[in-house]
């Protein structure tokens, strides 16, 4: 069975605008891999693959173009998906959060753009197993150190 491909573009280019478009196009229980590629940009949107959508691929051209951000602290959530799933504190905080299982990231930089001093601010937070990620960059504040993979 072949992987299913999705585009997203800002510009409207794309099958979607949207990362999380994209995933929410994903059909629940997915049992195939569903390869959404993230046209170069700067993705300003907290992003969420639940539980219910596994398989998924982000793959960008370059991890310096192809940039997810978003600007929670622990003490300042704001998600479309905040009360229900995500949590709360650091744990909730994540700019992207993978809970989907079999997840795969390539050449995308996940980053929580909250200024230094703001609080705890995690760039990507995952609780699936089997997730891989490739020439990505996670940029976010963590007891006040960067870290790049």
């Amino acid at each position: 069975m072949s992987a299913c491909v999705i585009t997203v573009s800002q510009d409207g280019t794309g099958d979607y605008r949207t990362v999380q478009e994209a995933i929410d196009a994903v059909p629940l229980c997915n049992t195939r891999r569903t390869v959404i590629r993230v046209s170069p940009g700067v993705y300003k949107q907290p992003v969420y693959v639940p539980k219910t959508k596994n398989l998924i691929t982000l793959a960008g051209l370059r991890p310096e173009d192809t940039v997810i951000t978003w600007n929670n602290t622990a003490s300042k959530i704001d998600h479309h998906q905040a009360s229900r799933v995500i949590g709360t504190g650091t744990f909730g905080c994540g700019s992207t959060i993978v809970e989907g299982e079999d997840f795969i990231a390539e050449n995308i930089t996940f980053e929580n753009s909250a200024p230094e001093g703001s609080g705890q601010a995690v760039a990507i937070r995952v609780t699936a197993d089997r997730c891989t990620f490739y020439t990505c960059r996670f940029l976010g504040w963590q007891v006040s150190i960067n870290i790049e993979i």
